[in-house]
């Protein structure tokens, strides 16, 4: 039986192919350079003053990409209280993340966060009532060994790091999950201002109070803050553009190309080189990613 590709479900290929290219830019770019300024600036700075400047940043690309096509009609949610949990788990996401990066390579990192789609996955079952079969299962399991390859060797010295970072991850995958359920009811154009606001919120009522103002002639400290506001908010932005060209299930994978793009700065930054074992989990985690992604698409393609 033939399935319907890309083409036929009304996206040309051209398209599909610039939206590829949104998605390598914004991961292999974009992303790496805003998770090694965040890493400069968590050692030096609080969190909240970090967080503060990276939501001035995205919030400024949200309206700007938005505001001129949607009006304020972006500001009016059916599901308020859906979006405001939706942005609240995604910066307790955030905020695990950064507390642990400043001891932790970039690389490993970012391999334990593409562990997100597998709790997808495992959460699911009672958020969604999904039904998960053996292929699912399988590629979860394979998901969590890579996570336990990747954690291994550090885990004595580094317990309370890599809890942080699990926690990310599973933050970011109950956040996914409820996007996935406000999509039902408002737009992408609200629920990505929305994703952004109890960031900025928590920022202006808690970093002032704890503001570290940076040296005039200290130039990468500069360099670094505007890096995770505007770099980050273009990243999202290019996201965005990828997910309205082209369907998910096309571009997702795309995003493991991120991998390359921290190893490669992280090393170069930090001296941060991979570890055999880092490589191993993260080739791992990677192929359960993708699988899961396969997988979707497949249920996706016979709801149609």
């Amino acid at each position: 039986m033939s399935t319907p590709s890309a083409r036929s479900l009304g996206f040309r290929a051209d398209n599909i192919l610039l939206a590829i290219t949104f998605i390598i830019f914004s991961s292999m770019l974009f992303a790496p350079l805003t998770q090694t300024a965040t890493k400069f600036l968590a050692g030096q700075f609080p969190v909240f003053q970090i967080i503060l400047l990276r939501s001035i940043g995205h919030a400024f690309w949200m309206l700007l990409f938005f505001l001129p096509k949607h009006g304020t009609s972006i500001f009016r949610a059916n599901r308020p209280w859906l979006q405001l949990a939706r942005s609240g788990l995604l910066f307790l996401s955030t905020m695990c993340w950064i507390f642990a990066i400043s001891s932790v390579p970039l690389a490993t990192a970012s391999a334990i966060n593409f562990t997100a789609p597998v709790f997808v996955v495992v959460l699911s079952i009672p958020m969604l009532g999904e039904r998960v079969g053996i292929h699912r299962w399988s590629a979860v399991l394979l998901g969590f060994i890579g996570a336990l390859i990747v954690i291994g060797p550090a885990w004595n010295g580094l317990k309370i790091e890599f809890m942080l970072l699990l926690a990310a991850a599973v933050l970011f995958a109950l956040y996914q999950i409820l996007t996935r359920i406000g999509s039902k009811s408002d737009s992408d154009a609200t629920a990505s201002f929305y994703t952004v606001l109890v960031g900025l919120a928590a920022g202006i009522i808690i970093g002032p109070w704890n503001f570290i103002l940076p040296a005039a002639d200290d130039y990468f400290v500069w360099i670094a803050f505007l890096a995770i506001g505007v770099m980050g908010g273009v990243r999202h932005f290019l996201v965005i553009k990828a997910y309205a060209t082209a369907p998910a299930s096309v571009v997702s994978p795309f995003f493991y190309t991120e991998l390359v793009g921290v190893t490669l700065l992280g090393s170069m930054v930090f001296g941060d080189l991979p570890s055999p074992n880092t490589w191993l989990g993260a080739s791992l985690i990677v192929a359960s990613g993708l699988y899961i992604a396969h997988r979707e698409r497949l249920a996706s393609i016979k709801r149609k």
